[in-house]
């Protein structure tokens, strides 16, 4: 054997040991891009036989840069986005014939992370333009659970615990499951104390965890009324209270002047409203015009607003009255008669 065949056949063994001790995972693993190490090594059977459709004539290891090949017409299997970026190697390797990985859809060349959990069709979640799923959202939305306001933008494994797993089922619905340690931090209210500790819908939205609203239906909260501190009116443990306005507002009523000399109704709201404490108004029966419009007690004498009084600021003389009213049947010299014939004030 002449030294040049000897140090042919000593080449050959060593790059067939360099292949052997690498082991045909890290062999395979090559195959993943494109490299001109590995092409000697892809099978060229089933290839056109012009080299030069693919092949530069300087450098048999170059590939043309104009290169194009009408895969879909050739094939039946158009590259479209993603895909048609593909290195040729990622499909057209050693691992055997395309046609067998082809057969098997997208599982052919896609490990399914989800270990069928969700079913072998990858396009309900997946496109070709990108690997990141889309329209999550509209397929929970078929779900028990749809994914609104804030949930939108959660991570999947926040919920579902063995999403690195594949397992995206069995995930829990209640509130509690998610936010009780945020329930159990509250400070605004203690939700420990009130046992507030699930059904965090009742108050809280999914768009914010901040700004909850209770349903006040039965007692609108509204006006001076609208406050956020529920504690303000229903005390630390949030307990029942009395729908009276006087159970909330007996100090605004002792303070106010002539309230309580004058025995005004403790029903707040004939004279107040929900927006501002002040400039009460009543609907008075008697109109409280021009010279009527006075201070209760000047009508009113000794607080007392079932009774009021006339005569005690239209001085007439009761012989000239008598005399003024005498055709006037059942006239008698009383403020309550006054009002009967004199609703308005007027003669």
């Amino acid at each position: 054997m002449t030294s040049s065949k000897a140090c042919v056949v000593v080449l050959l063994t060593l790059l067939s040991l360099a292949v052997t001790c690498a082991g045909p995972q890290s062999y395979r693993s090559a195959r993943n891009g494109w490299d001109h190490e590995y092409g000697p090594l892809v099978p060229h059977e089933t290839f056109p036989a012009d080299c030069s459709i693919c092949h530069v004539s300087e450098s048999w290891e170059q590939l043309k840069t104009n290169f194009s090949f009408d895969h879909a017409q050739e094939t039946a299997f158009p590259l479209r986005a993603a895909h048609k970026k593909a290195a040729c190697l990622r499909c057209h390797n050693d691992f055997g014939p395309v046609k067998t990985f082809t057969a098997r859809g997208c599982a052919g060349c896609h490990t399914d992370p989800h270990e069928a959990q969700l079913g072998k069709t990858c396009t309900q979640c997946h496109n070709e333009s990108t690997w990141r799923p889309q329209g999550l959202i509209a397929e929970h939305a078929r779900s028990r659970f749809p994914l609104v306001g804030s949930h939108a933008s959660v991570a999947c494994a926040r919920c579902h615990e063995r999403a690195s797993t594949g397992d995206y089922s069995r995930a829990p619905v209640e509130c509690a499951a998610c936010h009780r340690e945020d329930a159990v931090a509250a400070t605004a209210i203690d939700h420990v104390a009130n046992n507030w500790l699930a059904s965090c819908n009742r108050c809280h939205y999914p768009t914010a965890w901040a700004g909850a609203s209770f349903r006040h239906d039965f007692f609108p909260l509204s006006g001076g009324h609208a406050i956020q501190d529920c504690s303000q009116c229903h005390g630390p443990t949030i307990g029942p209270i009395s729908r009276a306005c006087i159970s909330c507002h007996r100090d605004d009523y002792n303070g106010a002047p002539n309230h309580v000399s004058s025995n005004f109704p403790q029903q707040c709201e004939q004279c107040h409203n929900t927006t501002t404490w002040e400039g009460a108004v009543f609907n008075h029966r008697f109109p409280l015009v021009g010279n009527h419009n006075l201070d209760c007690a000047q009508c009113h004498i000794g607080g007392d607003t079932r009774t009021f009084s006339c005569i005690n600021c239209h001085e007439h003389r009761r012989s000239e009255t008598d005399d003024e009213h005498d055709d006037v049947r059942g006239y008698t010299y009383a403020s309550a008669a006054c009002y009967q014939c004199h609703p308005t004030g007027r003669d």
